[in-house]
């Protein structure tokens, strides 16, 4: 059985006239009656009664009549959820994220996107960037918002910005009087990172940032978010540099100073499997390009 069965019989059912039905169907009358017998063989039961006046539904016919249309509009429905998928235009799409990014760069990006696609739902993982680079080698996310890192040739990168850091101080600490902090003053204190398992990419960039002042950071703590980094720092264990974003929490306790020589800026991007084929992801990348600056 195939739906031209089903939209055969509805006219039919319809017309109670096979003649009329063909019409409205554009065939000739003799392929309609075929197709129904057909129809009646495959399902052993006779659908209409045919005189040479009349033609009339049997109790069954009356049945399959309502059973066939419900068919009908569910298939339709189907076929339209198909295409608006394959369009971009409705689904879901995974998508990872970094904390440091949801003050600034995670929200422009959603607006621009719910623009363009409203009807398409997001779903959100907060991930660390290590994570998120797994998650998408496993097909777990389609996108990625993170710190760049190491991740290997099927994951392609765009840096949709980038942000100065921030020493991260306790309240009470002695550098809170200074303006800016000179990074060698940082050399005896007590750090709180990234562990580098967790995010390589900024791991190596604070340790690299601290090497060319001629120093190794002393870590007495490891964090794996931005805000447990920050609410550590608060609570007094060290000291930290963060990205500037992360001044933006409203963290208690702590104090946050530039430091007393600009360094790299540190960078963000946007991550997806260069085999993806949603034209919905794409379209992400796309608004995240026009973005950047």
């Amino acid at each position: 059985m195939e739906l031209r069965h089903l939209r055969y019989f509805i006219a039919v059912a319809e017309e109670l006239h096979f003649s009329r039905a063909a019409a409205r169907l554009h065939i000739a009358q003799p392929p309609l009656s075929q197709q129904i017998k057909q129809l009646e063989t495959e399902l052993h039961t006779q659908l209409l009664w045919r005189t040479k006046r009349r033609v009339e539904l049997t109790v069954a016919g009356e049945a399959f009549l309502e059973e066939a249309r419900k068919t009908l509009v569910q298939a339709e429905h189907a076929a339209r959820v198909a295409q608006s998928i394959g369009a971009g235009e409705t689904g879901q799409v995974q998508l990872g994220f970094v904390d440091s990014a949801l003050p600034g760069f995670l929200p422009r990006l959603l607006r621009g996107f719910r623009e363009r696609h409203p009807d398409v739902q997001i779903v959100l993982h907060e991930l660390t960037s290590g994570q998120q680079i797994e998650a998408l080698k496993r097909a777990e996310i389609q996108l990625a918002v993170l710190r760049p890192t190491r991740a290997g040739a099927q994951v392609a990168f765009h840096e949709i910005g980038s942000e100065g850091l921030l020493v991260a101080l306790p309240a009470e600490h002695r550098l809170t009087e200074l303006e800016k902090v000179p990074v060698e003053e940082l050399e005896h204190e007590g750090w709180v990172l990234f562990p580098r398992l967790v995010s390589p990419g900024l791991h190596d960039h604070l340790v690299g940032i601290c090497r060319k002042a001629g120093f190794v950071p002393r870590v007495v703590q490891e964090g794996r978010e931005g805000h447990t980094i920050v609410g550590l720092v608060a609570a007094g264990v060290g000291i930290s540099l963060v990205a500037e974003s992360m001044s933006q929490l409203g963290a208690t306790g702590v104090v946050y100073r530039p430091l007393q020589v600009p360094v790299t800026r540190l960078p963000m991007s946007v991550a997806w499997r260069r085999d993806e084929r949603a034209r919905v992801v794409h379209s992400f990348v796309e608004i995240a390009k026009a973005q950047s600056p």
